[in-house]
């Protein structure tokens, strides 16, 4: 069976993790200035402050739902305007944080590991301002794989189980081979991977360590012509239900 392990992280958009990146820039690039005796980051609250107040306007505001196509042009154009001066903003505190770094990774040898941290976060960044720029102002869709759900829990994964009332959830997926007796026999983490690539990792190491294991069942999200066939190298029967329609042979089969 498999289960998902959520991540403490809160629901993921392009402008929230935006403003995540650009917060840890700020206020770690504007405290080494300062421990450092550098006066050009000394209001680096005020720089906060005034990027999440463009934030919020952003935030806020709604695609028209209006009838009317003048009314909705106009909505639309307001939206775009408020993430376009939002991720120009961003932006222009995401350069003078690398210009800064630059100078301070030739002065100070000691500051490596927050120099090295500044950087991470400015990936980050420049990531979630090219995304925003695609999505909203030139009207791209963003593959599914480019997308990051946390900048600090970069592990997390979007899952979708088709679960009722649960759309998705954020975390990783963990499978577990349990005994008959509900001991468990085998864990794995799934990191970008689904249970039908795993069905034949999961017995093998099981197998390894219970050598008397012959009999497995699984769902159907494990099913794959080719897992059926590897899955006897280790089993006698395997109990392994196909995800569509079955013929009259599979129905037998599995009743």
């Amino acid at each position: 069976m498999t289960f998902v392990v959520q991540t403490d992280v809160y629901y993921p958009t392009d402008i929230n993790l935006l403003l995540d990146a650009i917060r840890k820039i700020v206020f770690l690039t504007g405290k080494l200035c300062n421990h450092l005796g550098i006066t050009e980051w000394r209001q680096y609250r005020h720089v906060f402050r005034k990027i999440k107040r463009q934030f919020n306007v952003v935030r806020k505001l709604k695609h028209s739902t209006s009838r009317d196509d003048a009314k909705k042009a106009i909505k639309d154009q307001q939206v775009i305007e408020a993430h376009r001066q939002y991720v120009d903003l961003v932006e222009a505190y995401v350069m003078r944080a690398k210009e800064s770094i630059g100078l301070l990774s030739t002065m100070d040898i000691a500051q490596t590991a927050n120099i090295v941290l500044i950087e991470k976060f400015i990936a980050h960044g420049q990531r979630q301002i090219d995304q925003i720029r695609r999505r909203v102002l030139n009207g791209e869709t963003i593959s599914h794989h480019e997308k990051v759900f946390s900048i600090f829990q970069e592990h997390t994964e979007w899952i979708s189980k088709g679960k009722a009332g649960v759309p998705q959830e954020l975390g990783l997926g963990v499978c577990i081979l349990e005994d008959q007796y509900r001991f468990i026999l085998h864990h794995h983490v799934m990191e970008h991977q689904k249970d039908v690539h795993i069905a034949v990792h999961m017995v093998a190491e099981a197998k390894r360590k219970f050598s008397a294991l012959s009999v497995c069942s699984f769902d159907k999200g494990f099913h794959s012509p080719d897992n059926k066939n590897d899955l006897y190298t280790y089993l006698n029967q395997v109990v392994l239900p196909r995800k569509r329609r079955l013929s009259e042979k599979d129905k037998l089969i599995e009743h």
